[in-house]
């Protein structure tokens, strides 16, 4: 009998032993020319196309194939080793060789030490802050310009000899004299050069501006007077460092962030490498060393003895700021505190016009005696929220070594002579002579 396929090819009808042939297998992939890819023929029958990899094969889960690209008939592609593991062509990895993540990092790691290295070079070259103390060096006959840096070092005048030497060398600096030199600690590399240029025996010259802060000055005229003095010392820096708190003083109580009051009004010398901080922590620092010289704690205990009033070293300055602002004369201001405390006493209103005309200056308005504030005194009793200006010596002295009397009244009645009254009655009289000779009196 003779037995056809389906699609009509015709194909044996018995093998050798009159059995038909067996059906082809329903598994395809059982076929290794069709695992292969390779395309096969039934016996007598058309060849078919290879059937498409990448699925899972039957009775093998999982594993997974990519087709390739490319199969050659002539060549069949042996089929994978099946060890119950996927297997997936990932590709070939596409990087950068791996010398070039390690040359950036080396590059940055060089950056960062050159950069440190010439911040250290800098800093040994001209050191931060002020020249310190003034040194002798002696310079033996015969001296080398490299033994000469050795001494310079050795007194601290250089921070470091073998730097110093080689600045030398870069600015053909010497041969320099034999002798005894006037050098200053701490000095910068050309400093240093400059003194051993100008030769033995010679005094160090130093470039010092003198700024003065005269005594009733407020923040605002300080700072200002600063700059004036010293360009370079900029007033939004100085503010921003008294701002943050950068000032130190044992006067200014917590919480508070005003320095009113707490810089000694004086005359000071600023060096080329005194910036406005530290020449503020120098101010702050002798109002400090003023106000614990005169005694204060004995001072307080005295007051709270005389007038039952227990004020702080605050409260202290307060009061002085307001004496050096009322008193016409520093002989007023031992009598100006003893008025002030004894209205402190007796729960009256200073009245001191000299704490509005401050709270005007610092709005950059005109004095209001109606106004409802703190710094009113008129209105209100008690001192001012803070101190009113910079107190000087005298009226510090004034402050805390008061005037033993009763008066509880004072008013300007000549130029530079002020009357004291006990009496309500006496002091107007006194205000009227002051209104007669237009002293100012409102």
């Amino acid at each position: 009998m003779t037995f056809y396929d389906q699609d009509g090819a015709r194909r044996p009808s018995a093998d050798a032993g009159g059995r038909p042939p067996e059906p082809p297998s329903a598994d395809p992939y059982a076929d290794p020319d069709i695992w292969a890819g390779t395309p096969v023929a039934d016996a007598g029958g058309p060849r078919r196309p290879p059937r498409r990899l990448g699925g899972p094969r039957p009775g093998r889960p999982g594993a997974v194939l990519t087709e390739p690209t490319s199969v050659s008939v002539d060549a069949p592609v042996a089929a994978p080793p099946d060890d119950g593991h996927d297997y997936v062509d990932l590709g070939r990895e596409s990087r950068l060789p791996r010398w070039i993540p390690v040359l950036v990092v080396l590059g940055l790691i060089a950056a960062v030490v050159g950069l440190g290295g010439r911040w250290w070079y800098q800093r040994q070259v001209d050191p931060p802050g002020p020249a310190g103390a003034a040194v002798s060096v002696q310079v033996p006959e015969g001296s080398s310009t490299s033994r000469i840096g050795d001494l310079m070092a050795a007194r601290g005048v250089v921070s470091n000899s073998t730097l110093f030497n080689f600045y030398m060398d870069r600015k053909h600096a010497g041969p320099f004299q034999a002798g005894t030199y006037q050098m200053r600690q701490n000095s910068s590399f050309d400093e240093a050069i400059a003194q051993l240029e100008r030769g033995p025996g010679k005094p160090v010259t130093a470039q010092v501006t003198k700024v003065t802060i005269p005594e009733g000055f407020t923040v605002a005229k300080i700072l200002a007077r600063i700059h004036q003095k010293v360009p370079r010392i900029a007033v939004a820096d100085m503010q921003a460092a008294l701002d943050q708190g950068k000032i130190p003083t044992s006067l200014k109580p917590t919480g508070t962030s005003s320095y009113e009051g707490l810089l000694f009004p004086a005359t000071y010398e600023v060096g080329s490498g005194t910036d406005g901080v530290q020449l503020l922590t120098m101010m702050a620092a002798e109002m400090e060393q003023r106000v614990g010289g005169l005694g204060i704690e004995v001072a307080r205990a005295h007051i709270k003895q005389r007038w039952g009033l227990d004020l702080s070293a605050y409260d202290m300055v307060k009061v002085a700021s307001m004496i050096q602002f009322e008193a016409a004369v520093p002989a007023d201001a031992p009598k100006i505190a003893a008025v002030t405390y004894n209205r402190l006493q007796k729960g009256i209103p200073l009245g001191f016009d000299s704490t509005s005309i401050y709270e005007a200056a610092v709005k950059g308005t005109q004095p209001d005696y109606k106004v409802d504030s703190p710094y009113n005194t008129r209105l209100h009793t008690g001192l001012p929220p803070t101190p009113i200006a910079m107190p000087g010596a005298y009226a510090l002295e004034g402050a805390m070594e008061p005037a033993d009397g009763d008066w509880l009244y004072f008013v300007l009645t000549n130029t530079k002579e002020v009357t004291f009254s006990v009496t309500y009655s006496d002091f107007l009289q006194a205000k009227a002579l002051c209104k007669q000779r237009g002293l100012g009196c409102g």
